[in-house]
């Protein structure tokens, strides 16, 4: 069975204590995407966050890598592997979604709002384990 590798960026704005999600067809979600050919996991969460939100982090602003899972995706006909990697940043920026993308909305999410937003437990436990992490 073929793998496919994406790397999913949780972004967390000390200043606010919000956290980015933007909504793709309806579902609330992390930016995520699809690792390149020689891209290290964390600059493609990078890539990815940018591409997805126009929100610019460093690598110095990433506290790691928070978790791992996979699932099964048959469009792919491949076991999908995500890498979670977060991020702290002072304040939020603006949110400029890609509609190319099918994102329809893109917000800062106050912290206590994050986990009953988010539809995927498996996104629920990474975005538990990166507050463990950073509180």
């Amino acid at each position: 069975m073929k793998e496919k590798i994406s790397c999913m960026a949780i972004v967390l704005s000390r200043r606010e204590r919000e956290v980015l999600l933007l909504n793709s067809e309806g579902e609330w979600v992390f930016p995520k995407g699809h690792n390149e050919e020689g891209e290290s996991y964390v600059k493609t969460a990078i890539r990815e966050l940018y591409e997805e939100a126009k929100v610019s982090v460093r690598e110095g602003d990433c506290v790691g890598e928070i978790d791992e899972f996979s699932f099964y995706f048959d469009k792919e006909d491949a076991l999908k592997i995500i890498k979670v990697f977060g991020f702290i940043i002072e304040e939020k920026q603006e949110i400029q979604y890609n509609k190319d993308e099918c994102f329809i909305d893109g917000r800062w999410i106050k912290i206590e709002n994050v986990c009953s937003m988010l539809k995927h437990d498996d996104a629920r436990q990474a975005f538990k384990k990166f507050l463990a992490k950073v509180k």
